[in-house]
């Protein structure tokens, strides 16, 4: 397929969004990460930026309505209506979703600090 980076970079925070759903970070970690390695270094995406891309799609995924694992321990824990959760999360995962997309289609969000300390120089 030829995808440019940006296209490759929101078909992984889709599948990482989606997944995070059901599946504990750890596990996406360890079986999606090394899959989509070889593609990123091809792509020329800086492998910081996407790491740190990776990492709060992970965050976001286990709060994600309809069936974000975390709401479901949540609603256990303290009784709350899953409905009513849902309900009031949406502004907090609106806030989420615009920080990724600043994340990815601003690099120099992320990759900033890490070059006031010499990396990539």
């Amino acid at each position: 397929m030829a995808l440019s980076p940006l296209a490759f970079l929101l078909i992984v925070n889709l599948l990482f969004l989606l997944f995070g759903c059901f599946l504990d970070a750890t596990t996406m970690l360890l079986v999606l990460v090394p899959l989509l390695m070889p593609a990123v270094r091809k792509l020329g995406i800086d492998p910081v930026h996407f790491g740190v891309v990776i990492v709060v799609n992970m965050m976001i995924g286990p709060i994600a309505p309809p069936y974000g694992v975390l709401l479901f321990v949540i609603n256990g824990l303290t009784g709350i209506p899953l409905r009513d959760m849902v309900r009031e999360i949406w502004p907090f995962m609106i806030v989420l979703i615009v920080s990724l997309l600043v994340m990815v289609l601003v690099p120099e969000t992320v990759l900033w600090l890490p070059r006031q300390f010499g990396y990539g120089q």
